[in-house]
């Protein structure tokens, strides 16, 4: 059989459809656990695996999609990982397929912070799985239908890290274009996967082919690997209980020809499918062309979560906030001590409000443990703020733990020349696809010529590709120095910096230490700012809100677009030197070049609280709880006029896409947190709820995220809860309804509906006028209404909905 590897990019292969759907039209009940499968009935498994052969896919997909062990003891087959997934591998095997590709789905574990799984526990689980599909030799590990970028990433570095097989990587999007858990879009999530390393990298699932077509074309503008493309078969409908995929297989021949032609090279389908439309895939795409040339982003490319950010190669100068540093900042030092990221958040979202491009982290202060606070640190970022993340550390056993867990992109700040430095920093870039900061120094110091510092920065790059970094990975700090005991010391590192950037390496400068010891700071860092901007620099670490520089960044960034040269406005050094001259002057005059204090917050408590809640600060939200409390506010009215009004309206911005799953589940944790405050002032009967809900997932269906999520939301605004986990009987339902105040089901299986609205009936026939809401994947409002319930479609859906009802029953 040809080696997958060198067929990659070069040739259209077409990958099998729909495995679950074939076991359905098989017979197989909704309640057997499809990987046991392999060992039970592999003549079933087999015969789907040949027709699709026979249809001429290239390769099939082993039947281990949900042969991860937190799936597996969903069925109490936990403790045979092994033997099904090696089973899995084996039957693909026998079906006579070109490639196989050992399938991977999610774990149904939610990663920290959106989620209580750690990274070391999911990273484990992916690689028992794979460890025991790659025992098998098939011909790459496919990784697929993935919500959450953070899941995603670590599904590939966990296979990375036990086999040498090719890695693919396939994530699901919604009709928005991101993913429903993380938020990420098609190009971001491009970016991560190939920086963790995958081989290839697409979407499957989650939408029909012509809805799938644009974000096929912003994943193909974003990466140069071979792109994945697997579509259901349209858009699902319910007809009389059944979830029917509309699409012909004519209609996903034709689109699958639209996805080569857009770059893809890998092309299959999803669920609804058969082998008739892998057939008609193989008809209208099989012979196309690959697409050639396609170089991904230009520029070094960090990426958070759900932001992408370019640097140089024509891109605006990034501005990259230098605020989360505990130099001369007591109180946010003194937070990190204390194991509190409340003073990082709020930084961190006054940045990026002043447009802030990234933002450097920097937990470097006496008495702080580094490793666990910059993990701390991007644990409480990634969630919270969209913007990429630098790493401000160069000690590599603070770096790894962050690196490891960051679900994006990093920025790692900084290598430099040194052989200690290079020994460490380099092999963590190669193995979490950071990109890193270069400093142009070494043991001897930092050189005081152009030269010198060149030959640094050369040797680094030379050292950085050996360890198979490229030039796309590498950012250079010729390095400002004050210009206080130096007067030569900005032309000098500008200098070196054009020249680097001449040599074709993308350049940063931390800008404010060329002011460090003189006055007028704002103006000095401005003027040199401009000076380098028209040297080429393509990034400066900066306070975002000093307007001044943010100014000047702006206004060069300007010159730039219009094409304008350094000689087009004269001496680009002029303004420089009247702003340093003004400033000598002001220093004989006395004056210091003291830091400028923070601005006054002069925001009220309950706008501060407010806000606190808005950005996850579950860490600084009791507090001011209290200081609203004890300034005179009824706890009573803490909760009814700020905290609720606050979750309503991050609320309202996901209903209207402008703010993403991550933001309203850390959200939810600092609302607990404040209402959990608030209740220690109430008497012991004040704190009576907002309403009692029995929430679960109905009988046969085993998913239990989108639950999770509703469950969450509901007890950060107060409901007693009681969730009955998944594969709930109506019986139980019925059990545990007592005195509650409405019903919540969910499922995402087509096959469980009929027990939803067996559940549902039972509810009505029982406890009348006792409101149920459903929802899920699966359900539709209209199909909702035929059987006698209410419906959302999403978490904060849910929450209006279940209060709705909830006063409605009070008032009745």
């Amino acid at each position: 059989m040809p080696d997958i590897l060198s067929r990659l990019g070069r040739d259209v292969l077409v990958i099998d459809g729909a495995f679950g759907t074939m076991l359905q039209r098989a017979g197989i009940p909704p309640e057997q656990c499809p990987e046991q499968l392999n060992l039970t009935a592999p003549e079933i498994v087999a015969g789907i695996h040949r027709d699709y052969v026979l249809a001429g896919a290239d390769c099939v997909s082993s039947n281990s999609f949900g042969g991860s062990r937190p799936k597996l003891d969903e069925y109490g087959l936990g403790d045979q990982v092994v033997e099904l997934n090696r089973a899995a591998v084996r039957v693909a095997r026998e079906s006579g397929a070109q490639h196989v590709l050992a399938d991977v789905g999610p774990t149904g574990l939610v990663l920290e912070p959106l989620g209580t799984a750690s990274f070391e526990l999911v990273f484990e689980v992916f690689a028992e799985q794979v460890t025991a599909l790659a025992a098998e030799d098939p011909d790459a590990i496919i990784i697929e239908t993935m919500t959450d970028i953070a899941e995603a990433r670590c599904a590939v570095l966990a296979a990375r890290s036990v086999c040498e097989l090719p890695v693919f990587a396939s994530v699901t999007f919604g009709l928005g274009g991101v993913m429903d858990i993380s938020g990420t879009d098609p190009a971001t999530a491009a970016v991560i996967l190939e920086a963790a390393g995958a081989s290839a990298v697409g979407m499957n699932c989650g939408l029909g082919p012509e809805q799938m077509l644009p974000y096929v074309e912003a994943m193909t503008a974003a990466t140069a690997l071979p792109v994945i493309v697997q579509p259901n078969a349209g858009l699902p409908r319910l007809e009389d209980g059944r979830t029917v995929f509309p699409g012909t297989a004519d209609e996903m021949g034709g689109l699958a020809a639209r996805f080569v032609r857009a770059g893809a090279s890998l092309v299959g389908s999803c669920c609804g499918s058969s082998p008739a439309f892998t057939g008609a895939i193989v008809d209208f795409a099989k012979e196309l062309p690959v697409v050639e040339g396609r170089v991904g982003l230009p520029g070094v490319v960090i990426a958070g979560p759900r932001r992408t950010l370019r640097i140089g190669a024509g891109a605006p100068i990034a501005k990259i906030g230098e605020r989360i540093n505990p130099t001369g900042k007591p109180e946010l030092a003194e937070s990190l001590r204390a194991g509190s990221m409340s003073v990082v958040r709020a930084y961190a979202a006054e940045q990026e409000q002043a447009g802030a491009s990234a933002l450097d982290v920097n937990v470097g202060a006496a008495g702080v443990d580094a490793p666990s606070a910059l993990r701390s640190a991007v644990l409480a970022l990634s969630g919270g703020s969209d913007l990429p993340l630098v790493l401000d550390n160069t000690d590599p056993a603070a770096l790894e733990p962050a690196l490891r867990i960051y679900p994006g992109r990093a920025l790692i700040n900084s290598v430099n020349g040194a052989d200690d430095s290079l020994d460490s920093i380099l092999p963590l870039a190669a193995r979490y696809g950071a990109a890193v900061v270069a400093l142009a120094l070494d043991d001897e110091g930092i050189p005081a010529d152009v030269a010198g510092r060149v030959a640094i920065v050369e040797r680094i790059r030379a050292l950085a590709h050996a360890a198979g970094l490229s030039d796309a990975d590498l950012l250079v700090d010729t390095l400002v120095m004050t210009a206080a005991t130096d007067p030569d010391a900005p032309r000098t590192t500008v200098e070196s910096m054009a020249a680097v950037r001449a040599g074709g390496l993308a350049t940063l400068l931390g800008v404010s230490n060329v002011s460090h010891g003189l006055p007028t700071r704002p103006e000095l860092n401005a003027a040199f700012v401009s000076a380098a901007a028209a040297s080429g620099l393509d990034a400066a670490i900066v306070n975002p809100s000093d307007a001044v520089v943010s100014g000047a960044v702006g206004l060069a960034d300007s010159a730039r677009a219009a094409g304008a040269s350094p000689d087009a406005h004269g001496d680009v050094w002029a303004a420089w030197d009247a702003a340093y001259a003004a400033a000598l002057a002001r220093t004989a005059g006395g004056e210091s070049g003291a830091v400028a204090a923070r601005a006054a917050d002069t925001r009220s408590d309950g706008e501060r609280l407010a806000d606190a809640v808005s950005r996850g600060d579950a860490d600084g939200a009791p507090a001011l709880v209290d200081a609203l409390v004890e300034g005179g506010m009824a706890p009573g009215r803490v909760i009814g006029e700020v905290l609720t009004p606050a979750i309503q309206r991050l609320g309202d911005a996901f209903g209207r896409g402008e703010a993403f799953l991550p933001q309203l589940m850390v959200a939810a944790e600092a609302m607990k947190a404040a209402v959990a405050r608030v209740k220690t002032y109430l008497p012991e009967d004040a704190g009576a709820s907002e309403g009692s809900v029995v929430f679960a997932t109905v009988k046969g269906d085993i998913h239990s995220i989108g639950k999770d999520i509703c469950v969450s939301l509901l007890e950060s605004q107060g409901f007693d809860v009681n969730d009955l986990g998944v594969d709930v009987p109506a019986d139980r339902v019925l059990e545990a309804l007592g005195d509650a105040d409405v019903v919540c089901l969910s499922a995402l299986m087509t096959t469980t509906l009929p027990a939803m609205e067996a559940t549902v009936r039972a509810i009505a026939g029982e406890h009348e006028g006792v409101p149920v809401f459903v929802g899920g994947a699966v359900v539709t409002g209209s199909w909702a209404e035929s059987v006698g319930a209410g419906y959302s479609d999403d978490a904060p859906g849910c929450v209006r909905a279940v209060r709705e009802a909830v006063a409605a029953r009070r008032q009745g």
